[in-house]
């Protein structure tokens, strides 16, 4: 568990953080709608042979200004993370993913009650292109029940927004993510499943719990630097994280989300009738030189 950042920061595993914070098995690595190669028919995911890296990913940035470019993103449909036999199922809707005045922005929204369960609609998009080592970067506004950019607005529990990289049952994954559990805080993350026809084990995670009161308030740049056996993490340009361990080396897809949960761990408890909101502004990638 070689990860250091900034003074005090809690550093934990996947397995001291599933016990303090997680009802579900699995974290962001679900979040990204258990892309596990698409095996359950209905569920959106990216195609399960990557291009190889090195192959066409050049530098790239997207502000929104023209839209959500269909030559970049795909909006994914189907079952989203979250899954509770009786008490909750969540769904990722293309309907709940907009681009407005240059802002992307991805609604959730609860419904049911505690007797007859709940169900969560939310959204997820992601690039038809994998990229590899390189620096990484989402200008994002955390989910809050504020309807535009920069009107107030509060975090409700039930709630998980996130943007981070994912391929092929988290062989890679690195993660910028907001739980209603913890809302004065975003984790940095990283997974490197060795063995992607198994579910990865918290034996193969590395987490910071990065204090933050006003991540679902306002804007904040959230960057990392990946590298070989180095992930470097920054939140308006201060480094909050470094992470030596568990370090992928897969190129995978750069992804957005926002879904639902009910439960007493990660996200918290469904709030039925309270719209949310993710925005994000801007996102880029730069190749590593």
């Amino acid at each position: 568990m070689a990860a250091v950042g900034s003074p005090g920061e809690n550093v934990k595993t996947m397995k001291q953080k599933l016990r303090i914070l997680c009802a579900f098995p699995t974290l962001v690595r679900v979040a990204a709608l258990m892309l596990i190669g698409g095996v359950v028919s209905g569920w959106a995911s990216p195609p399960k042979r990557p291009t190889p890296p090195g192959k066409g990913c050049s530098a790239w940035q997207d502000d929104f200004s023209l839209g959500l470019d269909s030559g970049r993103w795909v909006v994914a449909s189907g079952q989203a993370p979250g899954y509770t036999a009786g008490s909750h199922i969540g769904y990722y809707q293309t309907d709940h993913v907009t681009v407005e005045n240059g802002y992307l922005k991805i609604l959730l929204t609860q419904e049911g009650s505690a007797s007859k369960g709940y169900i969560s609609r939310g959204g997820l998009v992601y690039t038809k292109a994998i990229c590899g080592y390189g620096t990484y970067e989402w200008t994002m506004r955390m989910s809050s029940t504020s309807g535009s950019p920069g009107a107030s607005g509060e975090w409700v529990s039930g709630s998980v927004s996130a943007g981070f990289l994912y391929v092929n049952n988290s062989q890679t994954e690195i993660d910028f993510e907001y739980s209603a559990t913890t809302p004065e805080d975003v984790w940095t993350v990283n997974w490197l499943n060795t063995n992607p026809r198994r579910d990865p084990t918290g034996a193969m995670e590395t987490a910071t719990q990065v204090p933050l009161a006003e991540a679902s308030a306002t804007f904040h740049a959230y960057r990392f630097v990946w590298a070989p056996g180095l992930i470097t993490f920054f939140i308006d340009d201060k480094r909050v994280a470094t992470h030596t361990t568990d370090v992928p080396t897969a190129p995978a897809y750069f992804m957005i989300n926002h879904w639902g949960t009910n439960g007493l761990g990660w996200g918290g408890t469904a709030s039925p009738g309270k719209d949310r909101y993710f925005y994000v502004k801007s996102v880029s990638y730069t190749p590593l030189q």
